[in-house]
This record gives structure tokens, sequence and C-alpha cells, in this order.
């Protein structure tokens, strides 16, 4: 029995890859190589494994055509996520989230929408279901030919696989033979991932300076609107700059493939952009050129450069239509150092900074009434105002809403006044509206954090958490040294309760992070870590919230508590003293021991916030560890007077709520 028992120890696994491999070779002898299945102008060649749409190959990664071809040979039936995590991972070292990063790729790859889908369709809650629609190539027919054959080959499989195991352990040994690589033909090229260097101002002054700084930010935007192409973020491209200037140092430092770098040079309306496109790996130049335009032609030029490194990556630029003239040189740079003064996006901008670019896009507007750049300028600066001056901000809404609308009639590319227009929407809860317009807003700027991170935060005020982090994980890629999608990515973390995941992107969120991280530190239950972030983060110089100072003392008194409860009054009574001189409720009232006995109130304050849209504060209502807070009552109240369940009728329940009597039950 012990030499039988030595025998099988190497024949068990050749019996079960052989078994593997039998099943597979007897299903398939009367079947040949999978037809392509075409549709509307898309085609999967199964074979092959490519998926080309317009003619084009489209970059897949091996595992995202394993899904697609998964659903796509099954047109019609819902797969769970399980089935396909089960049939294309194996379930093992995967979690969720790597299936919704693959679907969004697909959904890129396809040239669809999530919110609009024509092939890829979501059921919230359960799968995925693959509809290509009538023009489809049809799939064989029940009863084909080669049935007996299937049947005959299950019946003498078994057989099969004994024999070709018995062959594999009495076959004489050899040395081991190196793995024979897989064919690079059959390997989807990996997508490009580009980086545009700023622009070297050539010649003295600050207006060239601030031209080439513009022209720099206008051609990450166009770029970034090419199908395939991945383009790394303004603010992480200026981090690697400030860093270093070495090629090398900078692919590694960005993981990209490419760059694109070059220089301004301007001689009173005339300027000259010379331009590299670099092949990262080799350091070899792909081309060059100059680009001699005048200033009146600069924003023009940016779809041609668009072009240029679009053919020469052999890729498609997605977006039609070419902005209108600008001005001359002077008013190309007053407009761009106008909307520098914007640059943060942060509501706690200086006033001042704000009403000096509305003053300004108001000039430029005289002078040139149909410049979509300044009527954009000038709603995002009207919107800051209406932010800081309540009293104000019925008639500056308008108004913000009026130039916004102007400016997209005028370029449809512009990224602004769809986020604005979609915040008016969101705040009326009018969703589908919402939705819509910031999605576009993430396509036409997908590489542009304010935008993104906007279109995250509505699809996760919605319950969608899982799509939100897809989409934040996205924008981490393109944006990898920026704090900004690491807090954002973290917050949702923490609201699906995986804290330790969320800890490791907080830690990486820079100053303005250290509230997630003093909540992160709360949900981990670690809270000496809080009271020490309380202590020495949230009140630090490089914390630009103006309401620092008066935090403080209410996260300190907060932090003890949690280690002592018997220090509660004291901090409930910090609540108070900071609410009485700051315009914003205390979120920190939900840890309270009788916060659930609060819950109506909490809600109704959380709602505000959404409504105002100031901050991520909201996503507390849908927070793991403040399941308190959907169970009550007044959470059902809350879905159905903002329409979100209304929506989730029509469009699809989130994965932790599912339809309940008239209401829905949220994990």
């Amino acid at each position: 029995m012990q030499s039988l028992g030595n025998a099988w120890g190497p024949l068990r696994p050749a019996f079960s890859v052989c078994l593997y491999a039998a099943a597979r070779e007897w299903c398939a002898l009367d079947r040949p190589d999978p037809i392509p299945l075409a549709f509307d102008d898309v085609v999967i060649d199964f074979a092959g494994r490519r998926l080309l749409r317009g003619g084009r190959p489209q970059a897949l990664e091996p595992k995202a055509f394993d899904v697609l071809a998964l659903l796509a040979q099954a047109p019609g039936r819902v797969f769970t996520r399980d089935e396909i995590l089960d049939a294309v991972w194996g379930h093992r070292y995967v979690t969720p989230g790597v299936l919704n990063r693959v679907v969004t790729l697909l959904r890129h790859a396809l040239g669809e929408d999530a919110h609009a889908p024509h092939y890829l369709h979501t059921l919230h809650g359960v799968g995925y279901r693959f509809d290509p629609g009538a023009r489809a190539a049809p799939p064989r027919p029940p009863g084909a030919p080669g049935a007996p054959w299937r049947r005959l080959g299950w019946l003498l499989l078994p057989l099969l696989a004994l024999m070709l195991a018995a062959a594999w352990y009495l076959r004489p040994r050899a040395e081991p033979v190196a793995a024979m690589p897989v064919s690079s033909a059959a390997r989807p090229a990996p997508m490009p991932v580009l980086v545009v260097m700023p622009l070297k101002p050539i010649g003295l002054g600050e207006g060239v300076r601030i031209l080439a700084d513009g022209l720099s930010e206008e051609m990450i935007g166009s770029l970034a609107r090419i199908d395939g192409l991945r383009v790394i973020a303004r603010e992480s491209t200026r981090l690697a700059a400030a860093e270093t200037r070495d090629p090398a140092q900078l692919a590694q430092r960005l993981d990209v493939t490419h760059s694109l770098e070059g220089s301004l040079q301007q001689d009173g309306q005339s300027l000259r952009i010379r331009l590299r496109l670099v092949d990262a790996g080799s350091g070899s130049a792909l081309w060059t050129r100059d680009f001699d335009r005048h200033a009146n032609e600069v924003l023009p030029l940016q779809r041609e450069i668009a072009e240029a490194v679009a053919a020469a990556l052999t890729l498609k630029l997605g977006l039609a239509g070419t902005p209108r003239e600008s001005g001359d040189a002077e008013f190309l740079r007053r407009s761009l150092a106008a909307r520098r003064l914007l640059a943060s996006g942060s509501f706690w901008l200086p006033l001042e900074d704000a009403e000096r670019a509305e003053s300004e896009f108001r000039a430029l507007l005289r002078e040139r009434e149909e410049d979509a750049h300044s009527h954009a300028g000038l709603a995002m600066a009207l919107t800051i105002r209406e932010i800081r001056t309540p009293a104000l901000a019925s008639a500056l809404r308008a108004e913000v809403l009026h130039e916004a609308g102007i400016a997209r009639r005028l370029d449809p590319s512009l990224p602004e006044p769809y986020v604005l227009l979609a915040r008016d929407a969101c705040a009326r809860d009018a969703w589908e509206r919402c939705l819509a317009l910031q999605a576009e807003a993430a396509r036409v700027a997908p590489s542009d954090v304010r935008t993104v991170v906007g279109y995250q935060f509505i699809l996760a005020r919605l319950g969608y958490l899982d799509r939100a982090e897809a989409a934040a994980r996205e924008l981490a890629v393109r944006d990898p040294i920026n704090t900004s999608p690491r807090f954002i990515l973290g917050r949702l973390l923490d609201t699906r309760g995986r804290h330790d995941e969320a800890r490791a992107e907080l830690e990486k969120a820079g100053a303005g992070g250290a509230y997630a991280r003093w909540f992160n530190a709360v949900w981990r239950r670690d809270h000496a870590q809080a009271l020490r972030i309380a202590t020495t983060q949230i009140g630090a110089p490089d914390n630009d919230d103006p309401n620092a100072a008066l935090l403080v003392p209410g996260y300190v008194a907060v932090s003890h508590a949690l280690i002592d409860p018997e220090r509660w009054p004291q901090a409930l009574a910090e609540f108070d003293t900071y609410e009485r001189n700051a315009v914003f409720w205390n979120f920190s009232r939900v840890l309270a021991p009788d916060a659930p006995a609060h819950a109506p109130e909490f809600i109704a304050r959380l709602n505000e916030m959404r409504r105002r849209n100031y901050s991520s504060w909201d996503l507390l209502l849908w927070t793991k560890d403040l399941a308190w807070l959907r169970r009550d009552p007044a959470f059902q109240d809350y879905l159905r007077d903002t329409g979100i369940l209304a929506y989730w009728r029509r469009h699809g329940f989130p994965q932790q709520c599912r339809p309940v009597g008239e209401g829905a039950a949220c994990a």
C-alpha cells in the first residue's frame, strides 16, 4: 500500500490536469474555433482573443477578455458575480473590486456608458448580462451536429484520463524544459500611459510662463480624450516634474509608457510649440514636430496635437469638434491667469480670489462675448461666491446656470459646464439628469481630478459604492502621486467597512485627510491613534480648512470620551460650542452613545449637507459602521423623498440594498 501511495503522489496532479484537458478536448471534438461575434461596429474574435471597434483593436487585459468571452458566448444569460469570479479567476485571492475594474475596462473598450449601456448590462445585486442586439451573429442552435460525439466523449473521458495519466507517469524522465512562452500575438497590448510634461517656457517674463503652464494643462485635457490612452493627471505630472526631469526616472515614478515633452516660445502674437513624443522604455523619439501658430489659433491646435499623438500610437481620438479661436496672446494670458486663481477648486478658496477671477472673466467677455472658457470660468467663480455668501445664493445660482449653459453650447468639450449643471440637478434630486451630466463631464475630462471625483460622489450618494470605488481606483491610476484621489478612495473604503485598506490609502492623503484618518482610527477602535491625530494633525498649519481651529477641541474631547465614556458630557458640550460659532454641524455626533435616538435629525442634517455639496460627510449615511441610521424609519423617508428609491426601481438596487415592500433594506 505504501508503494501504491508513493506511485499515486506524482500521479495525482497529472490526473487532475489530464482530466481537465481531456474534458476540454472531448467536448470540443465537433466544434471548430468559435466564430467571431459581430454587431454594430464591434467584432469579438474569440479565437484571436481580440476586440475590435470601428476596425481598430481595443487594448484589453487577458482577464478582461476572458470575462467578455464568457458573457458574449452566452448572450442574454445573466451571470452572477460569483459565477464570473469562479470561471475566470477561480475566486481565489480576488476581491470583488477586481471585477468592477474589469467591467469598467470592458465598457470603455465597447465604447459605452455604464448609465446607458447597449451591450453590457448590470443587474445590481445580481451580476451582468451581455446583449449584443439583433445584429449579432447567432449562437449555434441546439441539436447541432456533433452532440453524439460529445456524449461519447463524456463516456470515454475517465478511461482516457487514466490512460493519459499513466502514460505521463511512465514517461522517460528528462531534464526540465522551460515553459513555452505565450505568443505575443495572443496577448492584447497593454493600454499606453502618457505623461504630458509641462512645456518649458523660452524667453523672459511671467506672461510666457503662464502661457506655457496653461497650454500644458490644455494638452492634458485634449489628449485624455483619446480612446485607449490613459493620461497622467496634471497634479501628479507637476509633482513628478518637480522631483526629476530624467525621462527614465519619470517613467518609473509614474509607470508610463510614453511622454510628451517640449517648449513654448513667444514672439509677439506668434507662438512656436516644439514637441517630442518619446517611448519611455527605449528613450527614443517617435516623432518631433514644430507647431507655429498665431496666438488665437492655440486652442484649436490642441486637437491637431491630439490627432498627431493618437496617430503615432495607432489610437482613435474620442471627441469630435474643434474649439473656437481664442483671443490674441494677451487675451489668452489673462484668461489663463484668471483660471489659475480658481485652480485649487476648493470651496475654501479665499473669497477675494474668486471675486478677482469673476471680475477678470467679466472683462474678458466684454471683449469676446463668445469665449467659452471665460463663460465657464465666470460660472466657477460665481459658484464659490454662492457657497460662501448664502444670502445671495439664489441669484448667484441662477447666473451660474446661465453662464454654464452658454459655455456648454459654445464648447461641448469643457467639463466645468457639465459639473455645474449636474450640481444643480443633484440638489433638486433630478438623478437621471444629475448622473448623465456628471458622467459626460468625466468622459470629456477623465484625467481631471475635480471632475471625476464629483462623478464618484454622485454614485456613492446613490448607494452605488462598488461603482464609485471602481471609478476611484481608475482615477488613482491616472493621478498616482496626488493626495486627493487617495483621500477619496480611502473615504469610500471606510464607507464600505474595509478599514485596513482605507488606512493605507488615507496615509497618503496629505494634510487634508486628517479628518478622514481620525474617523478611520475610530472605526478601527484605535482610540489612542485617534487622539494623536486630533492633537497633532487636524489643527496643523498645513490644514487649509478655516474651521480647523474651531474643530480641534471637539475632536480631542471625543477621542478622550471614546477612551473613557464618562467624559462624553464634556464632548457634547464642545459640540454645542462649535455649532454656536460655525456654519456647519459637528459630524462627530454620530459617535455619541445616544446617537441612534437622534437618527431622524442626523439623517436630515446629512441630507442637507448632500444638497449643499460641499464635502463628503454625507457618506456617513452609507457607512457600514452606522447601520443604525439605515434601520431607522426616517431612512425610508429619505430614500422616498429624495427620489433615490424611485431611481433604484428604474435602474437597479445597489449591492447592499434590496427591495422590501414599499421600501428597501440596506445593510
